[in-house]
């Protein structure tokens, strides 16, 4: 039978990878993100069903998760969430409800509507993560915390459902070459420079490339005695 997969943020960078490479494994593979045009776009390029959900709105989860109601998922990939990088002190109370609403709750009311369907496969679960979880970073405070959170709970889930044989695990990319890095709130002009600066700090001496996470990604869902795990995905920046 046909393993069947859903990829959250599956419209562009590393979640169009991992779905990419998932429907190369012949899963059949459901994407979703909040913008309809591209999400419709790329179901079309990868031949796969999209959805339009905001996983900020938890009408729009509750409906992704109706789709799989009694019907098998073998992996989730939460990958889905925002980031943009401001000192704390411009943080307003919107920005702290849109961070958690989007990047924590989404994806934990997300996993606790679709466990029946995943314990009928006893699935596997990938939270993607962020490498400035254990490397602190300027104006990333409220991102980094809403990350901190996504690996605390994923090891918790880990063995709150290892008796119902569901795996848990967490991606934590560093810095990754995709569309992300214009989302940040930074000026576009600044962008180069901002990226050859990072650059000169990751041992490897480059960023990421999307299909690499991706690769890191479906070989945990696919390594059956994993569970609880954080994997870096950086470049080697943790190891400083």
């Amino acid at each position: 039978m046909q393993k069947v997969a859903l990829v959250t943020g599956g419209n562009s960078g590393i979640g169009f990878a991992t779905a990419k490479l998932l429907k190369e494994k012949n899963y059949a593979v459901t994407i979703c993100g909040r913008d309809a045009a591209r999400v419709a776009q790329a179901a079309s390029e990868l031949g796969v069903v999209g959805v339009v959900t905001d996983m900020g709105n938890a009408e729009q989860v509750q409906q992704l998760i109706a789709q799989f109601t009694d019907k098998p998922l073998d992996v989730l990939v939460n990958n889905a969430a925002i980031a943009r990088f401001m000192p704390l002190g411009f943080c307003t109370s919107e920005d702290f409800d849109e961070f958690f609403n989007i990047n924590v709750r989404g994806p934990l009311d997300l996993i606790k509507g679709l466990l029946p369907s995943l314990e009928k496969t006893r699935g596997s679960i990938t939270n993607v993560s962020s490498a400035v979880v254990s490397n602190g970073l300027a104006n990333a405070a409220l991102y980094a915390a809403t990350k901190g959170a996504v690996e605390s709970f994923s090891k918790s889930l880990a063995i709150e459902f290892a008796p119902q044989g569901v795996r848990v695990n967490v991606v934590a990319p560093g810095a990754v070459d995709t569309p992300i890095i214009h989302k940040l709130g930074l000026d576009e002009a600044m962008i180069p420079a901002v990226k050859s600066h990072m650059e000169s700090t990751i041992p490897l001496r480059r960023f990421g490339k999307a299909d690499e996470i991706a690769a890191v990604i479906v070989a945990q869902l696919e390594s059956t005695y994993t569970t609880g795990a954080i994997w870096r995905v950086d470049g080697g920046v943790d190891a400083c």
